[in-house]
């Protein structure tokens, strides 16, 4: 998919009938469709964002592969399990260290990642549940020894190579593994968007999700939880009770 600029311009001819703003225009594969914000809203592009469904399926093909391949599927299990249960920044996952002295830090024991060295000073805490805490436990006390260097450094995830990760190659192993499950339009930020949306979905307090999240202004939180057109679709299927949404 690739997104095209804003046209500001054109809030130039829809001022006058109240409709100023941006037009955004997005292709996709062989088609293309006009998409209009209005009033600040924004429908957003399926294809970059989770559905309930992808995310159960890719949550589902990294268990199973961890369950029956090598050091490497256990690796990626513990990252994406990381990435869905935190909502990191890839350049924070980069950056979480076992050490507990470290500003970025897992503490197994309290079950919480601190992020205090953040990008725009979102500084927080996350606290893991307990099916993440439990994969990450297993993660650092069976995986994470075998990796190259690994005793030799403080940061959670090894690369294949026996170095830490930097926020370029945590955000390319992350994209490079979505595409290998079959997901090759998600990023490592997709994960914060499905966090958002799904809390939104569950009915969490948005300021709540907004401490999650570490949003220092809760719109930046309000902008995560938009809904794409299939939220949309889904809500008026179920206000008309037909869920199939014929």
């Amino acid at each position: 998919m690739k997104d095209w600029h804003s046209f500001p311009l054109f809030g130039i001819f829809l001022a006058p009938i109240g409709l100023g703003g941006r037009v955004s225009v997005v292709v996709c594969d062989r088609f293309s469709s006009v998409l209009c914000q209005l009033g600040g809203f924004e429908m957003r592009s399926n294809k970059r964002f989770f559905t309930d469904a992808e995310m159960r399926s890719l949550l589902k093909a990294v268990r199973t592969r961890a369950t029956r391949g090598t050091v490497t599927d256990k690796v990626d299990y513990a990252l994406v399990t990381f990435a869905y249960a935190t909502g990191c920044r890839s350049c924070e996952m980069a950056s979480v260290c076992i050490d507990t002295s470290q500003p970025n830090h897992i503490d197994c024991d309290s079950g919480v990642v601190s992020i205090l060295d953040a990008k725009w000073d979102s500084r927080g805490v996350i606290p893991l549940d307990a099916g993440c805490l439990r994969v990450i436990k297993r993660y650092i006390r069976d995986v994470r020894p075998r990796l190259r260097n690994a005793e030799f450094l403080d940061t959670l995830f090894v690369t294949k190579t026996g170095s830490a990760y930097s926020p370029n190659t945590m955000s390319k192993k992350l994209s490079l593994l979505l595409t290998r499950l079959g997901f090759p339009e998600k990023t490592s930020h997709s994960f914060r968007h499905y966090l958002a949306t799904e809390m939104a979905r569950r009915g969490v307090n948005l300021a709540i999700t907004a401490q999650i999240l570490r949003h220092r202004d809760i719109r930046s939180t309000a902008a995560y939880t938009r809904p794409t057109v299939d939220d949309m679709r889904n809500a008026l299927n179920r206000r008309s009770g037909r869920a199939d949404g014929r």
